[in-house]
C-alpha cells in the first residue's frame, strides 16, 4: 500500500513538473516570436529608410530638386577641384600651440 501512494506521489510530481516545463517551453517559444517579429520589423524599417536616402540621393532628383528650388548652387567641372591632403595630428597640434588638446580632437 505504501509503494502504490508513493508511485502515486511520484507520478503526480512527474505530471505537474512536465506541464510546467511544457507551459515554460510555450512561453519561450512566444518570446522568440515576438523577438523575430520586432527583428523584421526593424528591419523593414531599414529598408524603408534605406529606400528614402536613395532618393534623396539620386543626382538626377537632386538637379531637379535644386533647379525648382531656383538655388544659386551650380555644376562645378571636375577640373576645377582640389584635392587636399590630410596632415596629422600631431602636426596640426604644433601649429595650434597650448590651445589644442586631445579632448578637441574628437568629436
Amino acid at each position: 500500500m505504501a509503494l502504490l501512494i508513493l508511485s502515486a506521489v511520484v507520478l503526480m510530481s512527474a505530471g505537474v513538473t512536465h506541464a510546467w516545463l511544457k507551459n515554460n517551453h510555450v512561453e519561450v517559444i512566444r518570446n522568440v516570436d515576438k523577438t523575430e517579429q520586432r527583428i523584421n520589423d526593424h528591419e523593414d524599417s531599414i529598408n524603408s529608410l534605406q529606400v528614402k536616402i536613395d532618393k534623396k540621393l539620386n543626382i538626377y532628383q537632386l538637379r531637379d530638386d535644386l533647379e525648382r528650388a531656383d538655388s544659386r548652387l551650380v555644376l562645378v567641372p571636375v577640373s576645377v577641384l582640389e584635392k587636399i591632403p590630410n596632415h596629422p595630428l600631431n602636426e596640426v597640434a604644433d601649429t595650434l600651440g597650448d590651445k589644442f588638446t586631445v579632448a578637441q580632437s574628437r568629436p
